[in-house]
């Protein structure tokens, strides 16, 4: 079985854990999305602290390449040592980030899914939530879309070092329009679980942030 498909109806049986513990679905897809961020946040911790780290380093960086810019080889083992020395990974922020995506594919194709469909039908009243009253639909209201960007808009905010540099402040701006947009067609569960993800980052990363500075 592919892995993916087979960590996909993993996450349908957890859901349906928390739905027995819970008897609604919008409140089984929340807890189901915090317990997947809280078990991978040793991977959060470490991708931020390792992007914190390389943004501190930028000036130093940026002082060497503007010295040895024509001297490649002295230039890539200046920067070696400044890694080794600072103990900053260049990869480190983005390695942890690789490893959660199969999870969070996982959990997104989970919702996607026909047999997600099936149970949210067979639920009744248990597949509707707040307003929206099927979860295997998308949000008619477009309150959950709106809230995509926001959270979207908030969690590149709490990364750290994100706005400084050059450019980066318009693409802050387009990113959370643009994932708001292609989030329209996606059942009302899935942007649900898009919501609480980026909220619980926020979290994350400001928590993260405030251990840094202690």
């Amino acid at each position: 079985m592919n892995p993916i498909a087979f960590l996909s109806d993993i996450m349908l049986q957890v859901l349906n854990v928390f739905y027995a513990a819970t008897g609604n679905y919008g409140w089984a897809i929340i807890l189901l999305t915090v317990v997947v961020n809280l078990a991978l946040y040793p991977l959060t911790f470490q991708s931020v602290v390792q992007m914190a780290a390389m943004q501190r380093l930028q000036p130093k960086m940026k002082k060497i390449q503007e010295e040895l810019k024509d001297k490649p080889d002295k230039l890539q083992k200046e920067l070696a040592d400044l890694y080794k020395t600072e103990k900053v990974n260049p990869l480190g922020g983005c390695l942890p980030l690789l490893l959660k995506i199969p999870f969070f594919i996982a959990l997104f194709l989970a919702l996607q899914s026909n047999n997600f469909k099936q149970i949210i039908v067979g639920a009744g009243g248990a597949g509707s939530f707040l307003w929206m009253h099927n979860l295997a639909v998308p949000d008619p209201s477009y309150v959950l879309v709106t809230l995509i960007g926001l959270t979207t808009y908030l969690s590149q905010k709490t990364m750290p070092g994100q706005g400084e540099a050059p450019g980066m402040g318009g693409m802050m701006m387009f990113m959370p329009f643009f994932i708001a947009f292609v989030s329209i067609p996606f059942p009302s569960g899935v942007q649900l679980y898009w919501v609480v993800t980026n909220l619980v980052a926020v979290g994350q990363q400001l928590y993260i942030a405030r251990i840094m500075k202690k």
